[in-house]
């Protein structure tokens, strides 16, 4: 028994079902897994109230036949430029952008396919006052700025061709009392 689903071929031992749905066999066998991240933060002196930071993240799963491990996520780099600052009627004041790059995940298992490289723009500012002797943190950040069109590798809602989010505003307030 086999069932065709998104172009997948699911074989079903001895044509087994249960309430109706095809009952799967999954075998287990060795792997290595593999990988690492690296980070680079410069804040340069003496130009405190700056910041570059930027990390490079990968892992790569393969079992011992050579064959890959489904659902390893891409490779992904991020940067950011981000600035703190104090003026007289605000204190703990930051501005940042970020810029992350997911790259093409090629590297799949039998039962997935390939998935396309995407770069995500974020930028968001704030800072905290205060106001009636105690304090108020305001911020405002938004991510997917230029409200990309894509699919992470790891999505559960990939093979029925549903996009992640796009562009995302959010406004913070808090107050301490």
């Amino acid at each position: 028994f086999y069932n065709k689903i998104n172009n997948y071929i699911f074989i079903s031992p001895n044509g087994t079902v249960v309430d109706e749905s095809p009952v799967f066999l999954y075998l287990q066998d060795n792997a290595k897994l593999y990988g690492g991240e690296f980070g680079f933060h410069l804040h340069p002196h003496p130009l405190d109230w700056i910041h570059f930071e930027s990390s490079f993240a990968m892992v790569t799963g393969k079992q011992n036949n050579g064959d890959y491990l489904p659902l390893i996520p891409a490779n992904n780099l991020t940067n950011t430029i981000r600035v703190e600052f104090e003026k007289s009627w605000m204190k703990q004041g930051y501005a940042f952008v970020t810029l992350r790059s997911t790259f093409n995940q090629n590297n799949v298992s039998a039962f997935e396919t390939n998935t396309d490289g995407y770069n995500l723009l974020s930028a968001g500012l704030g800072g905290s006052f205060d106001l009636f002797k105690n304090e108020l943190n305001i911020s405002v950040s938004g991510t997917n700025l230029t409200n990309k069109t894509y699919i992470n590798h790891l999505s559960r809602l990939k093979p029925e061709g549903i996009f992640n989010i796009g562009r995302n505003i959010n406004i913070g307030l808090t107050y301490r009392l």
